[in-house]
């Protein structure tokens, strides 16, 4: 075995979480090796559709309402912080979230979830047909009311995710794109490093943030991560742009702008294993999402299909936090489900936190990988936003 590098911290996955957290980490004077199999931002952060604010779900709260409250505070410092040091933008914006009722019975899922949302201090607000059509002119001019979720925005997540490494990597991260880490180097009783062949990178702490592959890594740490593969599609925005996320009240699906004038429609939720595909199936459901959702999108051009798999997990929440197989030389970051993008930034900060010692910005008291220890698996794998499936 060769010994090719020793950093303080090692990153697995190139991801936007990984890339994100190799960003905060130089912040605060850590050394940092990002490793990724491919090329950096290839796998579930190319296929986000990537839909950002703050959100209360009742079966991942606490910390999915802290986390998607933090994430969207990040997004717009982050915004402005990563045009400074790279002059590029991430394709961040949009006027929030609208949730349309299409009849009387998606009206009363609508008010509910408004007041719930309310209850949970997420700005929200039911608007008449008149009111939704003026704020969206996409909108069918046959819907009953919307609902209104101001916070709520539109993230290019290639775009950023590219940003953001090369961020990372213009204050001193080290980037290796196309290193299969192949396992990890164990000292008598704690994990000292990644390997991939015969090359080893030494560090005092690896970050598993490796997605659909986190419970791959190693055979002694087991995480019961898996691929939920979701096919997407890109169209030609309508004629009179798209400023919001548009979905539908008691349906799947969704459409969500792009800065450039496109616009994205998911997406399909399927258990393959780690193939990716599109299906003829795949297309005739998103393209019933678009009759559902937009309809004024059915004659518009389409762009681009593509697939990819998100790390689903049993709960449909993130594993943050140490493994006590592993010592003190290892921390989780996988397993973000149906909305990686929503929560990430502040996944990335919770890691950064716990890496220099201090206590978590926010708890995780909810996340740690001690919760599938016992035989019985937690949860449900299909948690998603109540209004979005991201």
């Amino acid at each position: 075995m060769s010994v090719v590098g020793t950093y303080d911290v090692v990153l697995v996955g190139g991801g936007a979480c990984g890339a994100t957290t190799a960003y905060f980490l130089r912040q605060e004077g850590v050394s940092v090796a990002l490793v990724d199999k491919g090329v950096v931002g290839r796998e579930a952060s190319w296929a986000s559709a990537g839909m950002i604010g703050a959100e209360s779900s009742p079966q991942r709260d606490p910390w999915f309402l802290a986390a998607t409250t933090l994430s969207k505070e990040l997004y717009d410092q982050l915004d402005e912080d990563l045009f400074d040091q790279t002059g590029r933008r991430i394709g961040y914006g949009g006027k929030g979230h609208l949730v349309f009722a299409a009849n009387e019975n998606d009206l009363e899922e609508i008010k509910k979830e408004v007041a719930y949302q309310q209850s949970h201090g997420i700005k929200a607000q039911l608007l008449t047909t008149d009111e939704a059509l003026a704020r969206e002119p996409a909108l069918s001019k046959e819907i009953v009311a919307a609902a209104w979720m101001p916070g709520g925005r539109f993230l290019d997540a290639r775009t950023y995710t590219a940003t953001v490494a090369e961020a990372a990597r213009l204050n001193g991260a080290q980037v290796l794109e196309g290193w299969q880490a192949s396992g990890l180097v164990w000292g008598e009783d704690r994990v000292l490093g990644v390997r991939s062949g015969d090359d080893e990178l030494h560090c005092s702490i690896v970050v598993n943030a490796s997605g659909a592959w986190a419970g791959r890594l190693d055979p002694k740490l087991t995480h019961p991560v898996t691929p939920s593969h979701g096919q997407i599609m890109s169209l030609i925005g309508p004629p009179c742009g798209l400023r919001h996320n548009v979905s539908r009240a008691n349906a799947w699906g969704y459409v969500t702008p792009r800065a450039d004038g496109r616009v994205v429609v998911g997406a399909t939720h399927d258990h393959w294993g780690y193939q990716k595909k599109i299906t003829p199936d795949g297309m005739g459901y998103l393209a019933q999402i678009v009759a559902n959702v937009l309809p004024c999108l059915q004659g518009q051009p389409l762009v681009d299909v593509w697939s990819g798999l998100r790390p689903g997990t049993p709960d449909g929440l993130v594993t943050v936090g140490p493994d006590p197989r592993a010592g003190e030389g290892y921390l989780w970051a996988a397993g973000h489900a149906s909305s990686g993008m929503t929560q990430m930034p502040a996944t990335a900060k919770v890691v950064t936190d716990l890496v220099v010692g201090r206590e978590p910005r926010i708890p995780i008291d909810q996340l740690g990988i001690e919760r599938y220890f016992g035989n019985e698996i937690p949860g449900n794998q299909n948690v998603i936003p109540r209004f979005m499936s991201i």
